[in-house]
């Protein structure tokens, strides 16, 4: 049998580092990551705990990351020439791994 975890470590450590320039940061959840190396393993073998003791096990970073979304604040008025309006709001929060791209 294939060993999946061993080949997850491979793809990553091609791709990523656990540390790097800033400006190469990305933030994925483990489902995130999960979903990218399943273009190439099976589904079946391959869970999140996998994913979350291969990222712990690497020395991967968690961050909190904040979500934003636009947000009507005001629907306008055709009538009157009023366009809608909108503002960036914070929408959530949510833990991330931090991977930097090499």
């Amino acid at each position: 049998m294939e060993d999946y975890k061993e080949e997850i470590r491979n793809l990553l450590l091609k791709y990523y580092t656990n540390a790097g320039d800033e400006s190469k940061k990305i933030r994925c959840t483990t489902a995130d990551i999960l979903q990218e190396v399943r273009g190439v393993i099976p589904s079946e073998p391959v869970s999140e705990h996998d994913i979350y003791e291969i990222m712990k096990a690497m020395y991967f970073e968690q961050a909190q990351e904040i979500v934003y979304e636009k947000v009507c604040i005001f629907v306008g008025n055709k009538r009157k020439g009023l366009p809608p309006e909108y503002e960036t709001q914070e929408t959530g929060r949510r833990f991330v791994w931090e991977l930097y791209l090499k």
